[in-house]
């Protein structure tokens, strides 16, 4: 016992010890975490410093250049010539310079003839889509079960020419599958503080919908904007039905519409300004004939859009006349006036949907080489320039320069796009250009001007609400990149990586039962994005630091592979099937779709943890609820972020996820455009960041 007394004070002791020591190291870490937090702050703001006052001064050694006598010289080497001395307005020869002295386009040129009546240069004009009208929110008081909305018809096949002009109502099938994600997506829409809080900042939310009860999908589609503005084209099948007692029509449609703009399209190059002050252009049509721009020759408007809130117009047509890209020619996307006079919306380079590319990459080290360092490399100097490039992991040489698409095939598109630099520039946070992350589908077509195969690309927009008014949803290429009002063609940089890996894109048949990893992404991709319009009922699907679009589309492949996996899994056919045709294409097929899945997991999860809110799938990262803010739920936000921290910045998750493609044997076709189309010489495009 005595000795017992005399240990207790001495364990005592040193347990008081060791704890004080363990506070004392504690306190210590935290203290050179919160040194190098603030260290690298300090760094990096120093770096962007050094690097705009390097910039700025390597910029002008450039312009110092420009009366030297050597201007031909520099034009040689595009890739270190910033793009500004090619607008040159005073310079006549300019254009011959650029375009070399064949060229047809001049701006000394003049027509010969110019078409004045619309009607004679009509025949040059096509649809842009069999069916294609304009969503209308019906009144609460006018709602139908299902969320029907109003479908104002602009153009319908010859069958249905009866249907155009007039308002039809717009439905889902009765089908079990489409009412399961209609169902799926269905909310009561009451809008939040966050909401409102939102609104007055200068957000587009979905006012007219608020206090509605089981939203559908249409009517959030209808509805996202203050006014009915969006203009939809609708997918294959559409059943119509005249109610010719009534004059009623109906149209029934199984798959969400896809979101256009304009009335017709045409393909022309710029020839001339008509006037000076003027948005009226001379244009030269395609001639299908003779496969060059010497069609007919008409007057078009390209209107000047209003800049946004910081002096940024989103499309300009200073000089568009003499962007790069003029003699490869512009689909444009419009219609007439009043005075017969066709009206641009919308407008496509034609370079960056054909399938011939610029550069060619073979070999996996050189194919992931490039993905690294060169495809933003110097984006800057590449202002108003595109390019395509095209990587391959297999190292022969044979037919390098053709394309390896065909007609009908499928790739998934990964899109990203970097920021506003310049004199009106944007001021990322800590020099942190984010940018946007979104997928895709791009598929080879026939081109119905030119008879060429060229792409047509639909994105899948988990698109927050924003000042702009740009709608989470499908969208073709035209109306998410080049409407001149909401589209970024001419104000960001962007990359498109289209990826073609027949173990993704083609569907898989075992004796009967159908599985299509395509279409399941496709199916996941429509529910995020229903969701996104309506904010979960709350109205706002919101951007911050630590969730963004990125992690939700990212959760839409994490649910594809988990359901694919799921479905071969639990079926004794499929796996019978599988160990009685071990050799079959379509055996490897799957075990490469395995195995991407796989190496895809570790990418959307590097740490080995499953989201909670990816596994249950009952939270998207960028919808708020109004659930308590708290500390630790801030603090379990920022542990979910981190759990998927590869996911956080849309440039690190496209070369990511491309990567893994490119080790899984697909071939990736890359479009580059970097404020493409008219000149501004206030901005310049920036790569996104990569940590």
């Amino acid at each position: 016992m005595a000795a017992f007394s005399l240990i207790w004070p001495t364990f005592f002791l040193v347990s008081g010890q060791s704890f004080n020591q363990f506070i004392l190291t504690l306190g210590l870490i935290i203290l050179a975490v919160v040194f190098g937090l603030t260290a690298f702050i300090f760094i990096r703001i120093f770096l962007n410093w050094l690097q705009a006052k390097f910039e700025k001064s390597h910029l002008f050694r450039r312009s110092s250049t420009k009366n030297t006598g050597h201007l031909i010289a520099n034009f040689s080497r595009p890739e270190k010539v910033f793009l500004e001395p090619r607008f040159v307005e005073s310079d006549g020869n300019l254009t011959a310079t650029i375009f070399g002295e064949k060229s047809d386009i001049s701006i000394d040129f003049e027509p010969e003839i110019i078409c004045e009546n619309s009607a004679s240069v009509a025949y040059l004009y096509k649809p842009i889509a069999l069916w294609h009208g304009r969503l209308i929110l019906p009144l609460n008081e006018q709602r139908q079960p299902y969320g029907t909305v109003f479908f104002e018809v602009i153009n319908a096949p010859k069958k249905y020419k009866n249907f155009i002009g007039k308002t039809a109502f717009l439905k889902w099938s009765t089908n079990r599958e489409v009412q399961f994600f209609v169902h799926a997506v269905s909310q009561d829409i009451n809008f939040t503080q966050e909401t409102k809080k939102s609104q007055k900042s200068g957000n587009i939310h979905p006012e007219r919908l608020n206090g509605w009860r089981n939203v559908g999908p249409l009517e959030t589609l209808a509805g996202s904007r203050l006014e009915d503005s969006v203009t939809v084209m609708l997918r294959r099948p559409v059943i119509a039905i005249n109610y010719s007692s009534s004059d009623r029509q109906e149209l029934t449609i199984d798959r969400e519409p896809v979101q256009i703009i304009g009335r017709f399209c045409a393909l022309i190059s710029i020839l001339q300004r008509k006037e000076p002050d003027s948005d009226k252009f001379i244009v030269r049509h395609f001639n299908k004939t003779s496969q060059q721009f010497d069609g007919a020759a008409e007057i078009i408007r390209i209107p000047q859009v209003q800049p946004d809130k910081n002096g940024v117009a989103r499309f300009t047509n200073h000089l568009i006349e003499q962007s790069p890209l003029n003699p490869d020619g512009w689909y444009i996307y419009g219609e007439r006036d009043e005075d017969s006079i066709f009206v641009v919306q919308a407008i496509e380079p034609r370079k960056i949907a054909q399938l011939t590319p610029d550069e060619t990459h073979l070999g996996l080290k050189k194919s992931l080489a490039y993905l690294n360092s060169k495809n933003w490399e110097n984006t800057p100097a590449q202002k108003g320039q595109a390019r395509r490039v095209l990587l391959t992991p297999n190292d022969a040489t044979e037919n390098a320069s053709i394309s390896p698409w065909q007609e009908g095939d499928i790739g998934i598109v990964i899109h990203s796009f970097g920021g506003i630099g310049g004199k009106k520039g944007e001021q990322p946070p800590l020099g942190i250009v984010t940018g946007h992350f979104a997928f895709g589908v791009a598929k080879v077509v026939r081109d119905r001007f030119t008879s060429e195969l060229r792409f047509d690309i639909e994105y899948k927009q988990v698109y927050a609400h924003n000042p702009d008014g740009i709608v989470a949803g499908s969208s073709k290429w035209q109306s998410y990149m080049g409407d001149l009002q909401r589209g970024w063609l001419g104000d960001r940089p962007v990359c498109d990586i289209i990826c073609k890996l027949d173990c993704v894109c083609c569907d898989y048949d075992f004796d009967g039962i159908t599985l299509s990893p395509l279409t399941e992404l496709n199916q996941q991709l429509d529910i995020m994005m229903a969701r996104y319009r309506s904010g979960d009922g709350t109205g706002a699907s919101l951007v911050t630091p630590a969730t963004s679009c990125v992690q939700d589309s990212s959760q839409a492949i994490y649910a594809t592979i988990k359901k694919i996996t799921s479905e071969i899994e639990s079926n004794p056919q499929i796996q019978d099937w599988l160990k009685t045709h071990p050799t079959d294409a379509q055996t490897q097929r799957f075990h490469q779709l395995v195995a991407l899945g796989e190496s895809l997991e570790t990418v959307l999860m590097p740490l080995g943890i499953v989201r909670p809110d990816w596994r249950k799938n009952s939270r998207l990262a960028g919808i708020d609820s109004e659930l308590k803010k708290t500390f630790f739920a801030g603090i379990a936000t920022l542990i979910k972020a981190a759990i998927s921290y590869r996911t956080m910045l849309p440039r690190r998750t496209q070369d990511e996820i491309a990567k893994v493609l490119l080790k899984q044997g697909a071939f990736l076709w890359i479009i580059r455009t970097n404020q493409v189309g008219g000149f501004d010489p206030d901005i310049e495009p920036i790569a996104p960041t990569r940590l």
